[in-house]
């Protein structure tokens, strides 16, 4: 695409015109654009190409990251629209001083520079949000829910398994739509490479104690 260099003109939120420079970067799966405003603020942007399967919230994605693949597909399947529509059946539940994003948020920042990956703490999360009272998510209990996604992880490593939250689970919100290979597959074991390789499960419960200590570093000492 010759793109790069291109200008675009938008209005802002009081009407006036705005000059754009859009520049297009290298990608093999989506299009990534990084945009430059008047005061040369950068934000990128990708797009995500993506097929629906049937009338579900399933899409096959252009982009394999995290992706699914099953014996009737080629491209991986993409939960990404079925995990906004549970992050939005939660905030329409959830009370308003809900802490669930704030404890993802803290959880993310101990995960830099660690094996695991967001998609793992997601995992977990959704899993909790799934079957602790949504009305317990508030700020008084904060920590004790941090402690229980911590808890959560720590049992999952050591029994080396952690089922995908889509994929097989029967407990899935009705206001989300599964494509029927979802409802009656087998739950998908995130965690199967720890019980393939023991070497890969024990620096997994050694990443977990770094991730235990930071935890509590961060909390006690704010850094």
């Amino acid at each position: 695409m010759a793109a790069e260099g291109a200008a675009a003109r938008a209005s802002g939120p009081w009407g006036q015109s705005a000059r754009h420079h859009i520049g297009v970067l290298p990608s093999r799966r989506s299009c990534k654009l990084h945009v430059f405003d008047a005061f040369d603020k950068i934000r990128f942007v990708e797009f995500i190409f993506g097929v629906q399967q049937g009338d579900s919230d399933i899409f096959l994605s252009s982009e394999n990251t995290d992706g699914i693949f099953t014996l009737d597909t080629v491209r991986p399947q993409s939960c990404t629209v079925a995990e906004m529509k549970f992050f939005q059946y939660i905030k329409a539940h959830a009370p308003q001083d809900s802490y669930h994003l704030r404890c993802m948020q803290l959880c993310a920042r101990i995960m830099v520079g660690n094996d695991f990956t967001t998609y793992v703490l997601k995992t977990v999360v959704m899993h909790l949000l799934n079957t602790i009272p949504l009305e317990s998510w508030c700020r008084r209990e904060f920590l004790q829910h941090m402690d229980d996604i911590m808890q959560c992880l720590h049992c999952c490593i050591v029994e080396k398994r952690l089922d995908h939250f889509f994929l097989g689970n029967k407990e899935v919100p009705d206001e989300i739509t599964l494509h029927p290979d979802f409802l009656t597959s087998s739950p998908l074991n995130l965690f199967q490479h720890m019980a393939e390789d023991p070497n890969v499960h024990a620096r997994a419960l050694r990443e977990f104690q770094e991730l235990r200590d930071r935890l509590k570093r961060l909390l006690t000492f704010g850094n």
